[in-house]
C-alpha cells in the first residue's frame, strides 16, 4: 500500500532564513507564491495553526483544510473468472479508464445488475462503485492500480436475497469474525471458487474474506456488518491456486455463479464412499462442472456446481433447470461409479439446477456398475420439446425398468412402469394434462439409469 499526501492548502508566514527570523506575509487569500527556496499553492478553509519545520524554512499556517490522504490498491486479476474489489473510493472511476489499458486481457466486469462488456460495445456500469463487489473475467492474467481516498467507515449493507459484497479493509476478515451470530444469513461463498461458509450445515471452508476480492452472501433479511480495523499489516492475496485434476473427467470451467450441494456427514458412510474418492457434479451432457475430494467421512462437505459460461460458444456448464447428475471416481483401482442420491425436500432446489440454488443429500448410493451399464444403455426421448406427446426409445429395455416424471423442484409428479419389452423398442407418454414447463423422466432399475429432460409448449 502506498500513502501520499496529495495537498497542502493553507494561508501561511514564512521565515526565509531560521537565523534571521524575518516573517513574510504570502497572501490572506487562497493563491500561489513563489521565493526563493519554496513554492506552493492553497486555498482557504478551516481556522487551524500548524507550523511545518524544515532544514531551510519555518511554515506556520494560519488557515488550512484537512489533509487528502491519497491510498493505492493493487488489484490481481487471474484469468478467468473471478470477483473483484477495493478498499479505496477511486479518483479515477470511470471502468472505461480503468480497464481499457488491458484490453484483449480484460473481457468483462459485472455488478448484480450491470456490466461493462467491451467486446459487445456495452457500458451500464459507468463508474466503479466500492460499495458493491464485481465479477470480472480475463483473458490472462493481469493488475491494475486504483489510486484514491480511505473508505470511512467500511460498512457493507445487506439486502435480503443474494449479495455480492466487497472487501473495504486492507486486512481482510475472518468469516466467523464478521457472520457468527448473524442468524439472518444464510451462506457466503466465492465467486468462481469452490469454498463456502454455510453455518446450518457446518462447513466452513471459506475462513477468510480476503482483500481485493468479492463474495455471494445469501440473507434471510436485510442486514450488514462493519470491518473491522486492521491490527497488524496483512499483505494483499495472490490470485487463488485452482485444484489439480486427477480424475478422467473434465477440468472445471470456474464460472461467477454457482449452485452448492450439502453433503451432510451422515450420508456419506452409508453411500459407499471411502477417502480419497472424488464426487463430481454433471450436465445432462456429461460435462463436469464441480468436483470435490472426500478426505473425511465424518465432516459435512459442499459440492459446488458451476453455471455455463455465456461469453463463450460452447457448453460448459449447467444451464437453468438442468438436471445435476454424479459420479464418483475412485483413484484406487481407477474406477468410475454413478452415484444414485435422494435429495432433501426442505431444501429450495432438490438436484435441479438454479443460478445460486441450494440443495442437500438426504440420502445416496454407490453403483459400482451402473456407470458402465449407463454408457451401454442409449435412449432418446422425442419429440422433444412437444405439446405433451412423447416417445422414449431404448437401445436396452430393463426387464423391470420404473420410469418417474419429475417437475423442475425434483418432486415426484408420475410414475410408469413400461414392463418388459425388446429391445429397441418405444413408449409413448400422453402428458398433455400438465402445464407448460420443464420435467424431467428419471430412468430407474434398481440403479438410476439416466435422466432426461422434457419440455411441454
Amino acid at each position: 500500500m502506498k500513502t501520499r499526501v496529495c495537498s497542502l492548502i493553507a494561508t501561511a508566514f514564512i521565515a526565509l532564513s531560521l537565523n534571521s527570523n524575518a516573517q513574510q506575509i504570502i497572501a490572506p487569500a487562497g493563491g500561489y507564491y513563489e521565493g526563493e527556496n519554496i513554492s506552493f499553492s492553497w486555498t482557504l478553509g478551516e481556522t487551524v495553526i500548524e507550523t511545518l519545520m524544515g532544514d531551510d524554512i519555518i511554515l506556520t499556517q494560519g488557515f488550512q483544510q484537512p489533509y487528502n490522504f491519497y491510498l493505492s490498491q493493487i488489484l490481481h486479476i487471474p484469468a478467468g473468472w473471478s470477483g473483484v474489489s477495493a478498499y479505496v473510493d477511486p479518483v479515477n472511476r470511470g471502468v472505461e479508464n480503468i480497464f481499457d489499458d488491458y484490453i484483449p486481457d480484460f473481457v468483462i466486469l459485472a455488478s448484480m445488475s450491470e456490466f461493462y462488456y467491451p467486446a459487445g460495445g456495452v457500458n451500464t456500469l459507468g463508474d466503479w462503485n466500492y460499495e458493491t463487489g464485481y465479477k470480472i473475467k480475463a483473458e490472462n492474467e493481469f493488475e491494475v492500480t486504483l489510486t484514491g481516498t480511505k473508505i470511512d467507515p467500511p460498512a457493507v449493507n445487506l439486502d435480503e436475497g443474494w449479495n455480492l459484497i466487497p472487501v473495504l479493509s486492507p486486512c481482510g476478515a475472518g468469516t466467523d469474525e464478521i457472520f457468527n451470530g448473524m442468524i439472518t444469513l444464510q451462506v457466503v461463498k466465492e465467486v468462481a471458487g469452490l469454498n463456502v461458509y454455510w453455518p446450518a450445515f457446518g462447513i466452513e471452508t471459506l475462513e477468510n474474506l480476503e482483500p481485493g476480492k468479492a463474495y455471494w452472501v445469501l440473507m434471510t433479511e436485510s442486514g450488514g456488518f462493519t470491518y473491522p480495523g486492521c491490527s497488524k499489516s496483512v499483505p494483499i492475496g495472490k490470485p487463488q491456486q485452482k485444484s489439480q485434476n486427477y480424475t478422467p473427467w473434465n477440468n472445471l470451467n470456474y464460472t461467477s455463479t454457482s449452485h452448492t450441494i450439502a453433503f451432510p456427514s451422515q450420508v456419506l458412510p452409508a453411500s459407499g464412499i471411502q477417502p480419497g474418492d472424488f464426487i463430481g457434479v454433471f450436465t445432462p451432457e456429461g460435462f463436469c462442472a464441480g468436483r470435490t475430494e472426500i478426505t473425511d467421512l465424518t465432516s459435512n462437505v459442499a459440492v459446488v456446481a458451476f453455471a455455463d459460461d455465456g461469453t463463450t460458444a460452447e457448453n460448459d456448464g449447467f444451464v437453468f433447470s438442468e438436471m445435476i447428475h454424479f459420479k464418483v471416481f475412485r483413484p484406487f483401482g481407477n474406477d468410475e461409479m454413478i452415484l444414485d442420491v435422494e435429495f432433501d425436500p426442505l431444501m429450495p432446489n432438490m438436484g435441479i439446477y438454479e443460478n445460486h440454488g441450494l440443495s442437500a443429500v438426504k440420502s445416496a448410493t454407490l453403483n459400482p456398475s451402473s456407470a458402465q451399464e449407463a454408457r451401454a444403455i442409449k435412449t432418446v426421448v422425442y419429440p422433444n420439446p412437444s405439446h405433451g406427446q412423447f416417445t422414449l426409445s431404448m437401445s436396452v429395455w430393463p426387464e423391470k425398468l420404473q420410469i418417474h416424471l419429475l417437475d423442475t423442484r425434483g418432486r415426484v409428479i408420475g410414475s410408469f412402469e413400461p414392463g418388459k419389452k425388446p429391445n429397441g423398442s418405444v413408449y409413448h407418454f400422453n402428458l398433455q394434462g400438465l402445464p407448460r414447463g420443464v420435467y424431467f423422466l428419471k430412468l430407474i432399475d434398481n440403479k438410476a439409469i439416466e435422466n432426461k429432460k422434457i419440455v411441454i409448449h
